[in-house]
């Protein structure tokens, strides 16, 4: 008996009803923007692993690097012990990322706990004990853990059963004009003062619907946010690294600076699981003094692992070294110009596009859903509508050929 067949009768998978799931897909092995399955079928993946291999699978220069780090050191903990690969990495991210202290841990949504902690204490530490709300967005989502799904949409969606459960915070419309902008501003101005920090994913809601966000509006919620006092966190492990077409989503306003930005995914390149919470300088000035009292009292095991880290470091030279910005211009360019064919077919509600994340929106209940998926595999491209869209997200060094496939499947399948 192999070893797939050994445990499936003992894995619980994510996401899943496991009692009449599609069948999982056995992998043989990945390379680039391909997956190739036991059965000899290959797949081009149209979703990056969940957004994370940004550079493709098997990278080599990522395997050469975690190859020479498991040999010296796979891991030291961080609490009494330096090493170069995690010292390193906070040097680059900060410079990369422009902000000034990193803070390392396990994942996104770990990294989204870690800033919720760290707002609440900059407060306390301030002598403001009274800011402990958050205010998020209807259609957000910013992780599975307790506290991240206090972030989420509690009015409907997969925590809504956990709402009387969860931390009460405030989840508002997320503005659209200026009316809603001037409401957005008056109930900040009303409760500014048990208020710690606004979550947003900018840019682009993912996995509430891949839901676009006008650049000046987010702008527009940051002036405001800072106009109160209230501390601007920017949740980027989904659209950070290059995938709306900068370094970082917030970079597209040059009048955006994060208090904290939250980092994963593609942090490793997609290789393993890394996520860092970068805070400006005057959020970590608050902690310091002659009391522990004063100091963050948090820390993952695994923290600032050297292998893990060793791997973003790699994928920060690839970042560094690729024209990623020039290259995902003409291919943004080429998704539009591929993906507006749907936008007449009987179904289809919206297209929209921005760096490499294409969407088309369409009226389908999730039945028919989950038969699209079905239907996307057989014409060799991995998908997953999510919601009532069909997105892709593909690695950003994805070849044209296989970009032109995967936009082929996408009107194919709802024509």
């Amino acid at each position: 008996m192999n070893n797939l067949k050994k445990g499936q009768n003992h894995i619980w998978l994510p996401y899943t009803q496991m009692q009449n799931h599609l069948p999982q897909l056995a992998v043989k092995k990945t390379r680039a923007s391909k997956i190739y399955l036991k059965d000899g079928r290959t797949l081009i993946d149209g979703l990056s692993s969940w957004w994370a291999v940004s550079h493709g699978y098997n990278h080599p220069h990522l395997t050469k690097a975690i190859k020479s780090q498991v040999k010296k050191l796979p891991h030291i903990m961080l609490a009494g012990f330096a090493n170069d690969q995690t010292y390193k990495l906070a040097y680059r991210l900060c410079k990369f990322s422009e902000m000034d202290r990193c803070f390392f841990s396990d994942s996104g949504s770990t990294a989204i706990e870690v800033a919720m902690k760290i707002a609440w204490q900059y407060y306390i530490n301030l002598k403001q004990p009274k800011k402990t709300k958050f205010i998020s967005f209807k259609n957000s989502y910013h992780g599975d853990t307790t506290g991240a799904m206090s972030l989420a949409d509690l009015s409907n969606g997969m925590h809504q059963k956990f709402k009387d459960l969860l931390l009460d915070n405030f989840s508002l419309d997320l503005p659209k004009n200026e009316s809603d902008l001037d409401k957005f501003d008056e109930f900040l101005k009303n409760n500014q003062n048990h208020i710690a920090g606004i979550f947003i994913e900018p840019l682009v809601q993912c996995a509430g619907g891949m839901k676009f966000c006008d650049i000046k509006i987010f702008e527009q919620i940051f002036l405001i946010a800072k106009k109160y006092d209230i501390l601007f966190i920017a949740d980027e492990c989904a659209v950070g690294f290059y995938r709306t077409g900068k370094k970082f989503a917030y970079l597209h306003s040059p009048k955006v600076k994060p208090d904290i930005l939250v980092v994963g995914k593609a942090l490793t390149g997609g290789i393993m699981t890394l996520a860092a919470t970068l805070t400006s300088q005057e959020i970590y000035q608050a902690f310091l003094g002659e009391s522990l009292d004063l100091a963050l009292m948090h820390g993952p095991t695994f923290m600032g692992n050297p292998l893990a880290c060793s791997s973003a470091n790699a994928s920060l030279d690839i970042f560094e070294k690729s024209n990623y910005e020039e290259k995902i211009k003409k291919d943004e360019e080429f998704i539009k110009n591929e993906l507006e064919k749907c936008r007449d077919l009987k179904d289809v509600i919206d297209v929209r596009v921005i760096g490499m994340i294409g969407v088309v929106e369409f009226k389908k209940d999730w039945s028919v859903v989950l038969k699209m998926r079905q239907e996307i595999i057989k014409y060799g491209v991995f998908l997953r509508p999510l919601h009532n869209c069909i997105y892709l997200m593909p690695p950003l060094n994805i070849s044209r050929s296989d970009l032109k496939k995967i936009c082929d499947v996408v009107l194919k399948i709802l024509f």
